[in-house]
């Protein structure tokens, strides 16, 4: 089993997380997308692949170069999850679990914690979720979070068209209508200050003019 992290300037986060993901995943692939930071460095202290973007090129290209790098080793799942320490590695095999029983793709869905989210990001991800939903024909109860799982059908079946925030709601809809599977678990968040500077009100309404251009 493959983890992927995407990172943008976490170096005070990033070697906890691996730290956590190496309990569960054979392999850690953590992309560097430009950091001006430590990231990188610390990443490469724990024996991890680490792949550099030189400029940020966005959260889509992190991911996508992350998931191509895993689809190199011979492994069957890989786990996406998030630099910035809002998820707990401990959630990975609750969120893998759901694949030996059928499951393409896992989100982890953030319902725990939900509480400390701002707001303005509560009612932005309840939007893009329904309309997530609605594209892809299930449920969709967190279509912005970065922590999943999916099988490696999956990660050879679905390809970004876009780099920024909108990967997350873009690999659903393109997995629903390949016939893929979605399900969700709910996983612990954290949110602190520094993690709201996350994607905004602007990224949020480019996601959702995006979600409408997919195929």
């Amino acid at each position: 089993m493959a983890c992927v992290i995407p990172a943008f300037n976490e170096e005070s986060t990033i070697g906890s997380v691996v730290k956590g993901a190496k309990k569960y995943c054979d392999c850690i692939i953590v992309v560097d997308d430009g950091s001006n930071d430590r990231t990188r460095v610390t990443a490469e202290h724990y024996g991890v692949n680490v792949i550099s973007h030189v400029t940020r090129l966005g959260a889509g290209a992190a991911i996508s170069t992350g998931i191509k790098a895993a689809l190199r080793y011979d492994i069957d799942v890989i786990v996406t999850i998030d630099a910035d320490g809002q998820h707990d590695p401990d959630d990975i095999p609750s969120v893998i679990a759901p694949l030996s029983d059928g499951a393409d793709i896992v989100i982890g869905s953030r319902t725990k914690g939900r509480s400390a989210m701002p707001l303005y990001k509560r009612l932005g991800n309840l939007v893009l979720s329904k309309f997530t939903s609605l594209l892809c024909g299930v449920p969709i109860t967190d279509s912005q979070s970065g922590f999943r799982a999916l099988s490696r059908e999956v990660a050879e079946s679905v390809s970004f068209t876009t780099t920024d925030y909108s990967w997350a709601s873009e690999m659903l809809i393109q997995a629903s209508r390949k016939g893929f599977k979605i399900t969700s678990v709910p996983v612990k968040t954290l949110y602190f200050k520094r993690r709201l500077r996350g994607a905004g009100i602007k990224d949020a309404l480019k996601i959702l003019y995006n979600m409408f251009k997919f195929k």
